[in-house]
This record gives structure tokens, C-alpha cells and sequence, in this order.
């Protein structure tokens, strides 16, 4: 029997991961990808890197994450923006990697949890897609809510419905790479599908004097123009062939529910229903009105870890 079992390999499962590791907690850590660091991937095109996800990062408490930054060996590994903006060097997927670097743990790659269950009154049940049953002394879940809807039902039903029907943006990010002639325009054209532009001109990830623009797309893959970086760079004014480029699109990228007023009650009530032993963190759990933040991911996490710890100590 594992001590902890975490669901869900993303930033939130790493940070959480990382917190069991520092207490020494046995733990096995559960991602249904191949890899780890969920929608944080950074990809390299010729000279340039860039982020599956956001390329720039707003943060909720920047002294907070200058010190994590520096705990897990990321002290130079990034830089602010003029107007305050995280930016990592080796583009985010470095932030996943150091965290992951930290990982000693079984990681069991490739696996999906269908439920959760009690066995008895100090075990709970994992129960596999593949039919593997798994048991723990406490689990934390770090999965989206869509999946984590369904993990709950079996045990604790108020929060599967109170997760139900939890709806998502789908965001296509294009990025462009520019090792000469720079784009000038960063607002988008009236009456664009283009949500947010960010650009980059400094940093490691690409060649000096050049710049990376990243386009923001409330579009799913389907619908997408035959050529949408020559549509969207035309759109903006820029250079219709860039020297590099690259399309990710997900499903799940913006979790939409904190446009809704109460969804901060929500996600506090949730918080309540939670089984002693049990913890339940992520971007689509934060308990405010706008948009989650990377910091807020990565504390989260951590407090699911504590939230265990506790309860390990209290049931020794």
C-alpha cells in the first residue's frame, strides 16, 4: 500500500510531488500522458523556443515565486518583463523539468484513474482504467475538473456534482519566430478572434535581435483557417513568413467557470465536502474571479501536501 498516491502529473501534481518529497512521504505519482508537466511544454523551432502554453506569466505574489524559483535551482533561469511579466530563459517547460527533476518516486506514465473509492476506513481505492485497483492511505488529485468529476462520483457525490458540467475555453496559441524585421503591432484588429498577443524581444530563447509573438486563439483545431499563421500574421501587420513557427492547440486551456460570481463559493465548498484524507488542487479549483495564475498553481499544490501531511501525522 502506497503512503500517497497523486493524480495528475501536471505543474500542480509536480509541486505537490516535490512537497511529499521534501517530508520523505512515499508516494506513486499517476499522469495519463507520456510525460510529465501537463499543458507545459516548450518545443524548439530552428533558433527559437517556444510554450505550448501562456509564454509570459502573470504572478499573483512575485517575491513568493522568486523564492521557489531559486529553492528548486532556477535562480537564473528566467527574467521580468517591463511590465512585470515572468519569462522563463528555456521557455517553461524548464519550470516543469526542474520539479520533475526532483521526482524519485514511482511515476506510472500512460495510466488513467476512472474512480475513487473507500476499502475500508483507512484505505482508499484507485481504481485503473485498465482494471488495475491501487490502494493508498491518502490520494491527491491534481486532474482537471472534467476528469475529476467522475473520479469523485463513487466517493463523494456533492462534489461530482458540483463539478459537472464545468466548461472550458479551447485556445490555439500560434507562434512566431522573427529573426529579423520584428513585429511592431501587438492590439489586435476590431472584430478579431484573436484574444491576447504577447511578444518576447530578450532572453535565451531566441536569436538576438529577433522576437517571439504569441498569438492567443479562442478557436478549436477544426476551426481554424487553412493557413492561420499567414491569416493571423497578415491580420496583424507583420511578416507573413516567419523564420519559425508552431500551432498547439487545447482543449482545456481556459477554465472559464471564474467568469461566473460564484465560482469562488463553489470551489471554497468543495474544499469543505473534501474526505479527510483526500486533497483536491489545480487551475480549475482556485477560488477567485479571475484568471488562474502560475504561482497560484504551484501553492496550490503545495497545499494539498500539507493538507496530507496533516492527516497522515493526525492518523499515526
Amino acid at each position: 500500500m502506497a503512503h500517497v498516491v497523486v493524480i495528475g502529473g501536471g505543474i500542480t501534481g509536480l509541486a505537490a510531488a516535490y512537497e511529499l518529497e521534501k517530508h520523505n512521504i512515499p508516494y506513486t505519482l499517476i499522469e495519463v500522458k507520456k510525460r510529465l508537466g501537463g499543458g507545459i511544454e516548450t518545443i524548439r523551432c530552428n533558433d527559437f523556443l517556444f510554450d505550448s502554453g501562456e509564454m509570459t506569466h502573470t504572478l499573483t505574489d512575485k517575491a513568493w515565486m522568486t523564492s521557489y524559483l531559486a529553492h528548486i535551482g532556477l535562480s537564473d533561469g528566467y527574467f521580468f518583463t517591463d511590465d512585470d511579466q515572468l519569462v522563463f530563459h528555456r521557455g517553461t517547460g524548464a519550470l516543469a523539468d526542474a520539479l520533475a527533476n526532483q521526482i524519485t518516486a514511482p511515476v506510472m506514465h500512460r495510466m488513467a484513474v476512472s474512480t475513487l473509492g473507500m476499502l475500508d476506513k483507512n484505505r482508499f481505492g484507485i481504481c485503473m482504467e485498465n482494471g488495475l485497483l491501487l490502494d493508498a492511505k491518502a490520494v491527491i488529485v491534481t486532474a482537471s475538473a472534467k476528469h475529476a468529476e467522475r473520479l469523485f462520483y463513487p466517493l463523494t457525490p456533492p462534489i461530482s456534482h458540483l463539478l459537472l458540467d464545468y466548461r472550458y475555453d479551447t485556445i490555439t496559441r500560434l507562434s512566431f519566430g522573427y529573426a529579423h524585421h520584428p513585429p511592431i503591432t501587438t492590439t489586435p484588429p476590431d472584430e478579431s478572434p484573436i484574444s491576447t498577443v504577447q511578444h518576447i524581444s530578450q532572453g535565451e530563447r531566441l536569436p538576438i535581435g529577433g522576437q517571439i509573438a504569441q498569438v492567443a486563439l479562442r478557436m478549436a483545431e477544426h476551426d481554424l483557417p487553412q493557413d492561420p499563421i499567414g491569416e493571423v500574421a497578415m491580420a496583424m501587420g507583420w511578416q507573413i513568413n516567419p523564420d519559425a513557427d508552431h500551432i498547439t492547440t487545447w482543449e482545456t486551456s481556459d477554465p472559464c467557470m471564474w467568469r461566473e460570481d460564484k465560482h469562488p463559493t463553489t470551489q471554497t465548498t468543495i474544499q469543505h465536502l473534501l474526505p479527510d484524507g483526500v486533497a483536491l488542487a489545480g487551475s480549475d479549483y482556485i477560488p477567485t474571479n479571475r484568471p488562474p495564475r502560475l504561482d497560484e498553481r504551484l501553492r496550490m499544490g503545495i497545499q494539498a501536501s500539507q493538507r496530507i501531511l496533516a492527516y497522515l501525522n493526525q492518523a499515526k
